[in-house]
């Protein structure tokens, strides 16, 4: 599986900002980060998948998206407690 886009919705970026005060930008810094992608539970019949790292500032960061071709469609990010 190779990933070539990381997006997120406007939903799922203001979802993000709000309830997690995580930016985008630190989802980018966390995403390439990380080492692998692992499968997490299904959603509603949805494959999901999650990445953890962190931003360029250290803060550790759990990323829970799912695949569409080659695009990485991001649903929430959270800081790792």
């Amino acid at each position: 599986m190779r990933i070539r886009h990381w997006r997120a919705s406007v939903y799922a970026r203001q979802h993000m900002l709000q309830k997690h005060n995580v930016e985008w930008h630190e989802v980018q810094e966390a995403v390439a980060s990380a080492p692998e992608l692992r499968r997490g539970p299904d959603r509603r019949g949805e494959r999901r998948y999650y990445v953890e790292g962190r931003s360029v500032a250290g803060r550790p960061l759990t990323v829970i998206f799912r695949i569409e071709g080659d695009t990485a469609r991001v649903i929430t990010a959270y800081e790792e407690d």
